[in-house]
């Protein structure tokens, strides 16, 4: 069996543990008469990641009533869970000359350890995301907080694109902030973001340039594509390749405008996968309306284009399985003035 536990961290170094529980599976570690040890509390088996999966929780609590440091609380652990063995087997130990390490750094997407994952219990669930190539396209408010979010997770690359640079109201719709002195350089938008996020995350990989017909087809390479674009003529050839490709994608929009009671309008999500794609030339506007369409005003504010964004990573999380999707749907809209959250377009 393996015995599991949460490895505290701060930046790279160990901190005491929190807490005396750990995992242990596969098997029951029992007494010398066969009885499970005491120090044991069966639960359903849970997948850990890395094809680790516990079945048992182990609890024990040292006399001092914390543990100093790992290593204690292993060689605790160890110790309780071998000592039946030994007293039939004196030259059986549950100790190995092995020793495993973090994944070296070209491995991990992260520049830090995730023990998030870990400490959750979900790293099996993450794991479904890893393999994963994904494109951003559009990099303005809720392009940047897409990219906030999926940086959080283990997939192997975000691509950005976007043409358009930093300006002065640029991180007024952006997650975290932006100081003077980087809007006085007007740095690339893809190229800000990737500075920042890639302190984090290792696969951001940026491309100053705007898609259109003649160079869509890089989209091709990607696994899934998120689309914050504010033009809906701009949008068209990239829709119209994902679709002809076969390409999962969701297109994030928002129509805000002003009345006398505040702004009202909608927060909006279309998704478009294998399962249903034809419901997009009704929900996906594809021209430029002019004065009369609420996208022409391109009201932004940051608390919508985070929902926005946060809206459709959920919904990517669950075209993967790592969130459970039993509605399935592939048109999301939520009201602003009532607070409605609204799903249609069912797949089949």
């Amino acid at each position: 069996g393996n015995l599991m536990m949460h490895l505290s961290l701060a930046g790279d170094e160990t901190v005491a543990p929190r807490g005396h529980i750990a995992h242990f599976g596969p098997g029951t570690p029992c007494d010398g008469k066969g009885k499970r040890l005491e120090m044991l509390h069966p639960y359903s088996a849970t997948e850990r990641g890395g094809g680790l999966v516990s079945h048992h929780m182990v609890c024990t609590i040292p006399l001092q009533g914390s543990f100093v440091d790992h290593y204690a609380m292993v060689t605790t652990m160890v110790d309780q869970i071998e000592a039946p063995v030994r007293a039939i087997y004196p030259a059986v130990s549950a100790r190995s000359p092995r020793s495993r390490t973090a994944a070296p750094g070209g491995v991990s997407p992260f520049r830090n350890i995730d023990t998030a994952s870990a400490r959750a219990g979900i790293g099996a669930f993450a794991e479904r995301l890893s393999s994963l190539s994904i494109g951003i396209v559009g990099c303005g408010g809720t392009g940047g907080y897409l990219l906030d979010l999926i940086s959080k997770t283990p997939v192997r690359r975000i691509h950005l694109w976007d043409d358009d640079v930093v300006e002065q109201h640029t991180p007024f719709r952006w997650p975290g902030v932006a100081t003077a002195s980087h809007v006085r350089k007007r740095p690339a938008k893809v190229d800000h973001l990737t500075a920042v996020y890639g302190s984090f995350h290792r696969g951001i990989v940026p491309h100053r340039e705007r898609l259109d017909a003649h160079n869509v087809a890089v989209l091709r390479h990607m696994d899934f594509v998120f689309l914050a674009m504010d033009s809906g003529a701009a949008r068209r050839p990239v829709v119209e390749f994902l679709d002809s490709a076969g390409k999962p994608y969701i297109d994030c929009g928002m129509g805000l405008h002003v009345t006398p009671m505040g702004l009202d309008g909608i927060v909006r999500v279309t998704t478009s996968t294998r399962e249903r794609r034809g419901h997009v030339a009704d929900r996906i506007p594809m021209s430029d309306g002019g004065e009369d369409d609420p996208y022409s005003t391109n009201i932004q504010v940051a608390d919508l284009n985070c929902l926005n964004a946060a809206l459709a990573v959920v919904r990517w999380k669950r075209h993967y399985g790592f969130y459970a999707d039993s509605g399935r749907e592939h048109f999301s809209a939520f009201m602003i003035d009532g607070n409605t959250l609204v799903n249609e377009d069912q797949a089949n």
